[in-house]
């Protein structure tokens, strides 16, 4: 059972491995190259990469990081752990860049707007 376990758990942070040192960079790569109208039609296929490159940039090194802990494998748990808080440190400051660039709230009526049925929305009254 504990080769079984073993046989599982190392192919497992193989795939884990592979998909983030060669998958999540060319799914990054497309989405560059997507997005510039010299290759391709700049629309929605960019973004799709990088959706996709974004989850599995997280979700693999969550993924390696909870099989090699439970399967305490140190090496796996120190490459799969850094990883985890490059993505994390990636998506934190990319939800910064969002927030202050957020547009602003649409801006309030300065004149009175007369309703039908006799009412009225009038500035600071």
């Amino acid at each position: 059972m504990g080769e079984l376990r073993a046989g599982w758990s190392s192919l497992v942070l193989a795939l884990c491995a592979v998909g983030l040192l060669l998958v999540v960079p060319f799914l990054v790569l497309q989405g560059f190259l997507a997005s510039v109208p010299v290759f391709g039609e700049a629309g929605d296929r960019a973004g799709g990469y990088l959706t996709w490159a974004a989850w599995l940039g997280a979700g693999l090194p969550l993924v390696g990081v909870v099989v090699a802990a439970t399967t305490r494998r140190r090496g796996w748990t120190w490459f799969f752990g850094i990883c985890l808080v490059l993505a994390v440190a990636v998506a934190g400051m990319n939800w910064a860049d969002h927030a202050r660039h957020a547009p602003p709230p649409p801006p309030e009526p300065r004149h009175c707007v007369e309703h039908s049925g006799g009412g009225n929305e009038c500035p600071g009254g």
